[in-house]
């Protein structure tokens, strides 16, 4: 069975939606994609009753005037457990600047990743840079594109290592190789000089699902509204 169409049989909801990719980075062009993480929550009930849970829903791509729209769908029970492993997409999705459908919880829980950021998190930045720049060093190569998305990703890496802050700065240039490859070791001494703390304080984060588990079995949680909004309307916020 299709994992979208089974999260939607067990009436998965909503809990919010950030966008993410170029635009996240306002680094978009006219043929960006936009790039959609939508968080949802899985029936409390069914997760004591042990059926099974689908933590992601894929990715759907859909066009639509023109407008090429890639969404994907994480399970926050997934969310959480990946922030805790210091996941450098799960920051993304939890803390994105472009929010498309606000939630309470979301803002909770960019507060808590904020203010537990750790040094667990740069072998996350370290292998996402590696792979952007592996993709820019293939044959055809990436127009650039790859050494300027694995820069953006370890300038995120160095600011959250040294300054304990998440920076989502642009990239508008291509930087030659060496720039790249010193900026990867930049990071890599920004790992070893870090005062942060190795791991989070998994406790925080495991007391925000249990709360949060506990409203969606007492019905305090409606779906979103995302999937139902102007696709047009999604795109203006992102753009914003």
């Amino acid at each position: 069975m299709d994992e979208v169409k089974e999260a939607k049989q067990k009436q998965m909801k909503t809990l919010f939606t950030t966008c993410a990719g170029s635009h996240m980075w306002r680094m978009n062009t006219v043929e960006s994609d936009v790039d959609l993480a939508v968080i949802y929550v899985a029936p409390t009930n069914a997760i004591l009753r042990g059926e099974r849970i689908p933590v992601t829903t894929g990715q759907q791509m859909n066009n639509r005037q023109g407008i090429v729209y890639d969404t994907l769908g994480w399970e926050v029970g997934h969310l959480v457990n990946q922030l805790i492993k210091g996941n450098v997409n799960a920051i993304w999705y939890a803390t994105s600047p472009i929010v498309i459908q606000p939630s309470p919880y979301q803002k909770e829980l960019k507060s808590l990743v904020e203010s537990n950021l750790c040094k667990n998190t740069y072998c996350s930045v370290a292998g996402m840079a590696e792979s952007q720049i592996r993709e820019e060093q293939k044959p055809k190569g990436a127009g650039g594109k790859g050494y300027r998305t694995a820069l953006r990703t370890m300038n995120f890496g160095i600011e959250l290592l040294t300054r304990g802050r998440l920076c989502y700065e642009p990239v508008y240039y291509t930087p030659e190789p060496e720039v790249v490859m010193d900026k990867r070791q930049q990071l890599l001494e920004a790992y070893e000089a870090s005062n942060l703390p190795e791991m989070p304080d998994e406790e925080v984060f495991r007391e925000f699902l249990f709360r949060l588990r506990i409203d969606e079995m007492a019905g305090k949680i409606s779906d979103g509204e995302d999937t139902r909004r102007p696709k047009e309307q999604v795109s203006q916020d992102c753009t914003a």
